[in-house]
């Protein structure tokens, strides 16, 4: 064999050698062909990235509508619409405003409750005893109230009862039994609270026992208007109306003139 080709032969021998010992490095090629080989390994062991809030890393900024307190979604604070004037902070101002007139009228409901009762004690002595139209008598007198006589004028036990007495509840409205001029509302002994009106020179009528005054001495009144309320004030032994007539300055029977 030629020297030449035994020392081409040794040659690639130790190239072989020294390839296998790792002593030499293949050319760029190879390498960049061992590189791409080790990235793509490397990449197939990454895990794959998944969607989610927990694979951000700290560095990416959070969503816009997310802030860190999370305290608030941001569509919660949408700005009124158009035309409402009123602020987010007057609506509940608005609220506040109308539980205080709620208050209010309760407040006025119970204070009128609690008058009602004694509206209803007033008006019970004032007139609700109220019985009806007048009654007139042959005369054109009127009965001051509706209701039975139960005892006639006259003497008794040796004395005059110098009128009538007329069955009626106490409450009940005594009316005037003619135009007239009051010219007594006193208490007056036996009679207790007693009213006369004169009607004319010569006429006058009285109504004795009153529970109540419903006029005053000096006043006008006409017939029928109210003068008190029936009761037993005085010497009595129950409510009802003694009324008497007087024809100058003298007692006389009303039922001549009722």
């Amino acid at each position: 064999m030629p020297d030449g080709t035994v020392r081409l032969a040794v040659t690639v021998l130790a190239i072989a050698v020294l390839l296998a010992l790792g002593v030499l490095s293949l050319p760029d090629g190879s390498d960049r062909s061992a590189q791409s080989g080790a990235l793509a390994a490397a990449e197939a062991e990454a895990p794959e990235p998944r969607l989610g809030a927990e694979d951000l890393t700290p560095e990416a900024p959070e969503a816009p509508t997310r802030r860190a307190g999370r305290d608030r979604p941001a569509a919660a604070r949408i700005p009124p619409a158009s035309g409402d004037a009123a602020s987010s902070e007057e609506v509940p101002q608005r609220i506040l405003e109308e539980n205080d007139r709620l208050r209010r009228d309760l407040e006025d409901l119970k204070k009128l409750e609690q008058e009602r009762a004694r509206v209803a004690r007033l008006l019970t002595r004032a007139g609700a005893g109220y019985d009806g139209p007048l009654r007139l008598g042959p005369s054109g007198m009127a009965w001051p109230v509706n209701g039975s006589v139960v005892s006639p004028f006259g003497q008794r036990w040796g004395r005059l009862h110098a009128g009538i007495d007329i069955a009626a509840s106490t409450g009940t409205v005594i009316r005037a039994a003619a135009d007239g001029k009051v010219v007594i509302a006193a208490p007056t002994g036996g009679y207790g609270n007693y009213v006369c009106i004169q009607h004319t020179a010569r006429l006058s009528s009285c109504y004795a026992h009153l529970s109540q005054y419903l006029t005053n001495a000096g006043t006008i009144i006409r017939q029928g208007q109210p003068l008190g309320l029936v009761g037993c004030t005085g010497h009595c032994f129950g409510p009802h109306l003694h009324f008497e007539t007087w024809v100058d300055g003298t007692p006389v029977d009303p039922v001549g003139y009722l």
